[in-house]
């Protein structure tokens, strides 16, 4: 990837998910615990009417939990609260489902009511309290976005850190190139400026041979100073060659960069154009149910990861039921041709399609807002 290393996108997929199972597991332990002992100081609130018969044993426990669970936010929030109230002989108390009916004379007879209440109370009672958190709850949907919100957020840091880092070294890269070929210009102009001064050098030579021809009479007068002026302009005409010589090493040398760099650029394009090919097969066998143009691949295989997944998710959308998508506008061709629909992705992306006659999703194009107007005089093209 280019912006993003695998490791922490894989880091930031898969931490949500695992912090959101321990946090649902220790939350229920810890939630367990504290109803079973919230539970066990509430639910023999009615023990006066229970011990005066006023009322059944189990019926005082069911108003009692009932009314304890509907106070409860833990389940309005979709919480699970289950408790089972049993006496020592085994008998369900609570839930009333698994209740056994008391009997009739009991009812009516408050002391042999409150005789029985008070022998099951003497012998104990078993509470079993558990709290769970299904996974559709409002609570287990909340602790999983969260989570993936907190790791979405890091990953957006990451991803705009290593793009700024990109760019900067882009930008230094395109100051070089530039750099690089201002100082090839001017090595030209001084090697034109050399050789220039070269042939300047090679008159003057000339007509100092001319005038010692015609001098000749007086060259033992004068024949020192000559050649040391001889000497000198041979000595400047040597020192311009050896400069000349090594300003072509240096425009040779800046040559050789500026092929390199070009290579790089050729590298690039041909990884884009592989990136593309792949993109193809892959939707070949994913996306049966739309064809996409070589250019959408193209521009696709140009996009950073996140626009690229929200691109492909649109497309997702158009292979499953065109009608889904959401179109920002159409887009008439010149030639009168069938319309184009531009959708939006990730805010800055645009994707074109057409419906072709066998209608099916024909994806033309997909590239930035900063690409449409490319993208536009490519579809009129079509």
């Amino acid at each position: 990837m280019k912006y993003l290393s695998f490791k922490i996108l894989i880091f930031c997929i898969l931490m949500p998910p695992v912090l959101y199972l321990l946090t649902n597991y220790f939350l229920q332990g810890y939630l367990t615990t504290w109803y079973q002992t919230d539970i066990r100081n509430v639910y023999l609130s009615d023990i006066d009417e229970v011990l005066s018969g006023s009322i059944p044993l189990a019926d005082a426990i069911q108003e009692s939990i009932d009314a304890y669970r509907r106070k409860s936010t833990f389940a309005d929030l979709g919480g699970r609260i289950e408790v089972t109230v049993t006496t020592s002989q085994g008998n369900i108390l609570y839930p009333t489902t698994y209740q056994e009916d008391v009997p009739s004379e009991l009812l009516n007879d408050p002391i042999k009511l409150a005789e029985q209440n008070f022998n099951i109370l003497d012998k104990g009672l078993n509470l079993e309290v558990r709290a769970s958190i299904p996974p559709y709850s409002f609570i287990s949907v909340s602790l999983l976005m969260a989570y993936i919100f907190i790791f979405l957020g890091f990953l957006y840091a990451y991803y705009r850190k290593a793009l700024i880092s990109v760019r900067a070294e882009d930008a230094r890269k395109a100051d070089e190139i530039q750099r690089l070929m201002e100082q090839e210009q001017t090595h030209k102009k001084m090697a034109q400026s050399l050789a220039e001064e070269r042939e300047s050098l090679l008159d003057k030579y000339r007509q100092v041979q001319e005038s010692l021809e015609t001098t000749k009479q007086k060259a033992e007068e004068e024949e020192e100073e000559l050649f040391e002026e001889i000497e000198s302009l041979e000595e400047r005409l040597r020192e311009n060659l050896s400069r000349q010589n090594e300003q072509h090493g240096e425009i040779n040398q800046l040559k050789e960069q500026l092929e390199d760099l070009e290579k790089n650029r050729q590298n690039q394009i041909q990884q884009r154009e592989k990136i593309a090919d792949r993109l193809e097969k892959r939707f070949k066998v994913l996306y049966k149910n739309i064809d996409i143009s070589n250019r959408a691949l193209s521009g696709l295989a140009d996009m950073d990861d996140d626009m690229s997944l929200k691109a492909e998710e649109l497309i997702h959308q158009l292979n499953e039921d065109p009608s889904i998508v959401t179109v920002k506008r159409k887009v008439f061709h010149k030639k009168g041709k069938a319309t184009v629909f531009e959708s939006v992705f990730a805010y800055k992306g645009r994707l074109y399609f057409r419906k072709s006659s066998q209608n099916r999703a024909e994806v033309l194009a997909i590239g930035t807002k900063k690409s449409q107007h490319r993208d536009l005089a490519y579809l009129d093209t079509l």
